[in-house]
């Protein structure tokens, strides 16, 4: 696979924040970047992660097992940014995260990041953004998952993830909309006819 040009980097950060030329050069600087084979656990539960991501080309999913069973609660793709709870409460996941696709990712880790930011203080005003726009997107998704059905939860992932459908099994996107592959057959065929 190849690695994104560092225009591509500097647009998909910029969907969250403008980006100064000063910025971009600080930036660019600093990229570390890591691989990600297909089937690889970038966390497994039980472990604390050491590292966040900001994924420039591939997919992650985000799984619970319960009863030896996947109960996955996202997809993370281009320009998403993958912080696991642990990353920042030093506890053991209670999930997993494990690549899709091959992946390749930015890669921070707390002492990169207070160097950077000792370094270079107007980074703070970009994290600062990005983390606050992250929350908003996180509550919305957790209201969406509370407050729809599994069939305009589909409607939605059709209009605002089509990738999403095209990159994972059907069995997969099912147990992202909390229902059985069956279920999702059958939504399917109801909003085909």
């Amino acid at each position: 696979m190849n690695f994104p040009s560092n225009k591509y980097i500097i647009q998909l950060l910029s969907d969250f924040v403008p980006i100064s030329k000063d910025m971009e050069e600080i930036i660019i600087k600093h990229l570390e970047f890591k691989t990600i084979s297909k089937q690889e656990n970038v966390i497994r539960e039980g472990q604390i992660a050491q590292e966040c991501l900001f994924i420039l080309k591939g997919c992650i999913k985000k799984y619970y097992l319960v009863d030896g069973e996947e109960r996955i609660t996202n997809f993370y793709t281009e320009g998403q940014v993958v912080t696991p709870n642990s990353y920042t409460n030093k506890k053991p996941s209670k999930y997993f995260l494990t690549a899709l696709e091959e992946t390749i990712a930015l890669v921070g880790d707390p002492d990169t990041e207070q160097e950077a930011l000792k370094k270079y203080p107007q980074l703070a005003s970009v994290t600062g953004i990005i983390t606050e726009k992250l929350m908003v997107k996180l509550s919305d998704e957790f209201d969406n998952r509370i407050n729809h059905s599994p069939e305009e939860r589909y409607l939605q992932l059709i209009k605002e993830r089509p990738d999403i459908l095209q990159r994972v099994p059907q069995y997969q996107i099912a147990s992202y909309l909390g229902i059985k592959p069956e279920s999702l057959s059958r939504i399917r065929k109801r909003l085909k006819s």
